[in-house]
């Protein structure tokens, strides 16, 4: 049994004991800072309410770290940050970050496993890193295709980004939106 300074054992009595102590410390303390309190809660209210992080953990992006600003306005060529809801391997809810490639309106011309927007091709891959096979986005036919409404193309930069390619993602829909993400590092 462990024993405080050597004078008596530590037991749950003792603990009781030297916690109702502390209670007077902690009013004082609560009493003094209330102010710098309130600001730091109300500080993070402000901003929990209109931001998140976000942890990349997979090479599709060349970064690790973002800065989410919710409901922010998406712009093709920028970050999305876009909540998973299509079962495994990723619990519902998970968060994406990806780059928008195309959104309502915008031509994506599909050519077997591949897509070419604008002047960007993306090659589709047979086998995925995880060795599963990969299938070809079905919500596109082959030839060329206008993105609807509510929609979005979404592409990583890896060659083996989980993206719009693949039929496990598919287009994101605007509801699974969280807003526009911008790298930190």
């Amino acid at each position: 049994m462990s024993t405080l300074n050597n004078q008596q054992p530590l037991t749950f009595d003792f603990f009781i004991e030297r916690s109702k102590s502390f209670g007077p410390i902690l009013l004082k303390h609560i009493k003094t800072h209330a102010i710098t309190w309130v600001l730091l809660v109300s500080l993070y209210g402000v901003i929990h309410a209109n931001y998140r992080l976000a942890i990349n953990q997979t090479p599709s992006l060349p970064y690790t770290l973002f800065l989410i600003c919710l409901d922010d306005t998406v712009e093709t060529g920028g970050l999305i940050a876009f909540r998973w809801h299509n079962g495994e391997p990723y619990p519902d809810g998970y968060t994406f970050t990806k780059r928008l490639l195309a959104g309502p309106g915008d031509i994506v011309t599909k050519k077997g496993r591949d897509f070419i927007i604008g002047d960007r091709t993306l090659i589709g891959k047979e086998i995925g890193l995880s060795l599963k096979k990969l299938f070809p986005n079905d919500e596109l036919h082959e030839g060329k295709n206008t993105i609807q409404l509510n929609k979005y193309f979404v592409a990583g930069d890896h060659e083996y980004s989980l993206d719009s390619r693949y039929n496990l993602l598919g287009l994101v829909d605007k509801k699974d939106v969280i807003g526009r993400a911008y790298p930190i590092f």
